[in-house]
């Protein structure tokens, strides 16, 4: 294989780790896998999402039927620390979203809003614990993948709009933090095997600080929500690869001024990717989810996806 083909598949690899961010809908596929260190990636992506939560939120109203359209722009840095791959990104959606908020008890009078402007800002760090070395783009063709361990931490911060008046809001108006173990299976003879094949797994559970400003109460508080993000994927060729991806969740029970509100959440999320190399610099994506199984409680909904992805090494 010619060199450049090998960047190729390198960043190809580098681009599909570093696109998508955003705890609600998962992660995306490959995102646990290496890519060279000393990396920036620029990442820009659209989205369409409609249901029953606020983005990134981890609240889900049963009640509530939103749509939402984000543009969100993401830049990651890949490094060498103590001898491990570390890699830090930067999240910024913004976008606007329209929402009905109907009272079960009363489908005729309902609370209709509109927001628009930032979401939550979040910062995201991953390290390689095993089998997640930090590999130069010199010696990335002669590391074969197998089982690999990593780490997650995701903080998110109440930097978006947010009204209390108003019964959904593109901020969530509370810090989360979510952490999490990146899992992940490969088979091939090396990350440019052009019939590469990975299996991953992100087990995490996310904690929410309070809502102190909470829509129609005085403070909201959330148990922990668990979840299992799961990826198969399979190249095709060196620019050409698939997969299919799901999330389920579980827990996230709340209470309103201190009363719970027996809302345990349970869902599983199905989704597909396409995702296509143009060049060594250039990646597209296109992600299309929905909600397959759920409880009364459950997250709802579906969402479209695509992704620009620039690599600069």
């Amino acid at each position: 294989m010619n060199r450049p083909l090998s960047q190729m598949c390198a960043l190809s690899l580098a681009l599909s780790l570093c696109s998508t961010t955003l705890a609600d809908i998962g992660d995306g596929p490959r995102a646990y896998l290496p890519p060279p260190i000393d990396t920036n990636v620029f990442t820009l992506y659209g989205m369409q999402i409609s249901g029953n939560s606020m983005f990134n939120s981890g609240l889900v109203t049963p009640n509530l039927d939103l749509d939402i359209d984000l543009l969100v722009a993401q830049y990651t840095r890949t490094m060498s620390v103590a001898n491990h791959y570390v890699s830090i990104t930067a999240v910024q959606p913004t976008g606007q979203l329209s929402s009905t908020f109907s009272l079960p008890n009363a489908p005729r009078l309902t609370n209709q809003t509109d927001s628009d402007g930032l979401a939550d800002t979040q910062l995201l760090f991953t390290a390689g614990l095993y089998n997640l070395p930090p590999l130069t783009l010199e010696n990335y063709s002669q590391y074969k993948p197998s089982f690999a361990l990593g780490g997650l931490a995701r903080l998110t911060f109440p930097t978006g709009e947010y009204d209390e008046e108003q019964s959904a809001n593109l901020g969530s108006n509370r810090y989360s933090l979510q952490l999490g173990s990146l899992i992940t299976f490969g088979f091939g003879e090396s990350f440019l095997d052009p019939q590469l094949t990975t299996i991953d797994f992100l087990p995490s559970i996310t904690f929410f600080g309070d809502n102190d400003d909470a829509f129609n109460a005085d403070t909201i508080k959330q148990k922990p929500l668990f979840k299992l993000e799961s990826h198969i994927t399979h190249n095709f060729n060196p620019g050409l690869w698939l997969s299919i991806d799901g999330v389920y969740s579980y827990g996230g029970e709340t209470k309103t001024d201190g009363r719970s509100n027996d809302n345990t959440q349970r869902s599983l999320n199905m989704a597909a990717t396409l995702g296509l190399q143009f060049s060594k610099s250039l990646g597209l994506k296109l992600s299309y989810g929905e909600t397959i199984e759920r409880n009364d409680d459950g997250l709802d909904g579906e969402f479209t996806r695509l992704t620009l992805i620039y690599t600069q090494l």
